[in-house]
């Protein structure tokens, strides 16, 4: 998959088209030509895509997260940035309760 399927992806993901996205970021829409021909947008423009669609340019580059952060963080992640506002303060609260849990338990042993 090229830089501009991924684009198209991600964007469809998020509910939202590459066209109204750089409309919002005041991004000309007519580069979306030269992407759909393989070229890539200045480094610049890949920050305030990556930072609108809330994910990395290495992932709309490249498919893939290049991180240390594994598969199970990355979803940690996402379900904490989907969680409703009002609700995020009790998941935080709740984690810590777990991992204390889990925490003492191993040390018990």
């Amino acid at each position: 998959m090229d830089f501009y399927e991924r684009l198209r992806e991600i964007c469809k993901e998020k509910g939202t088209t590459v066209t109204s996205m750089l409309s919002k970021l005041g991004i000309s829409t007519g580069s979306t030509g030269n992407w759909k021909k393989g070229q890539l947008p200045k480094g610049d423009i890949l920050i305030k895509i990556a930072d609108y669609l809330n994910t990395s340019i290495d992932y709309i580059l490249l498919g893939e997260y290049r991180s240390d952060v594994n598969k199970d963080e990355r979803k940690l992640v996402e379900l904490y940035r989907i969680t409703p506002e009002r609700a995020k303060y009790k998941v935080i609260c709740d984690m810590e309760r777990i991992v204390q849990e889990e925490i003492q338990k191993f040390s018990a042993e």
